[in-house]
């Protein structure tokens, strides 16, 4: 029988989606949960109580997605430009640039000898490439394409988080509904917490705590503010 073979630059590529759209349930939680308790301490009704919820998951939905193009479009345009001005002093001044090659792995240990010829194999196989690695850590340029994907992901997984306080606000009890949101998003966190700490190796304890304070205490500060105004 043969396994399949793990490409392990697409395993890495994988966890820092999941770890982008942990963050983004997140904010679609906190942020949600921060709304559904200063509306509710201050005296909404649950039609209205929908209606901000439903508010929230399509605006912050929005902003998300498109806080995540225009990050990811924005990065591919600079490296894009980063790129093109280091073709343009390869091909004004070839010499100079491959001699600034070589000084650049001797930099970082390797003889004389050795450093000429890597940068040789590496300008003989594409010296753009080479330069953008060594000078620019740039790898290669990017996906263009992914810009689409990755702000439909963020979009969706805000959209999701958001959800959650909103089910909770409409179907648990009306007069334990603030008690109980407040309960459930913190579990909520909790477990968003110890998937994180999964994908990132960071301590789960860590990561939960931090989750736990952060969204406690937006939603006390958001259900503090609805009780002062309501009075």
């Amino acid at each position: 029988m043969t396994w399949p073979t793990i490409n392990l630059d697409d395993l890495e590529r994988w966890r820092q989606r999941a770890r982008e759209s942990i963050l983004d349930l997140n904010d679609g939680i906190v942020t949600a949960a921060g709304i559904a308790e200063g509306f509710a301490s201050g005296g909404a009704t649950t039609s209205t109580l929908l209606v901000a919820g439903v508010a929230t998951i399509i605006a912050g939905g929005f902003t998300a997605a498109g806080a995540r193009y225009t990050e990811i479009k924005t990065e591919w345009e600079m490296n894009r430009t980063l790129i093109e001005e280091e073709r343009a002093s390869i091909e004004a001044n070839p010499e100079a640039e491959f001699e600034e090659l070589v000084g650049i792995y001797q930099g970082k240990g390797l003889s004389a000898e050795l450093a000429r010829q890597v940068a040789t194999a590496l300008t003989e196989r594409d010296p753009v490439a080479a330069h953008a690695d060594a000078e620019l850590g740039l790898e290669e340029l990017g996906a263009r394409s992914g810009a689409t994907r990755a702000a439909a992901v963020a979009g969706l997984s805000y959209g999701v988080g958001a959800g959650l306080p909103l089910i909770a606000i409409r179907w648990l009890p009306h007069d334990e509904r603030m008690i109980l949101t407040f309960a459930v998003v913190l579990v909520a966190l909790g477990l968003t917490g110890w998937f994180a700490s999964w994908l990132t190796g960071l301590p789960a304890v860590r990561i939960v705590r931090r989750n736990l304070i952060l969204g406690g205490a937006t939603m006390a500060a958001t259900l503090l503010i609805g009780l002062v105004i309501h009075v």
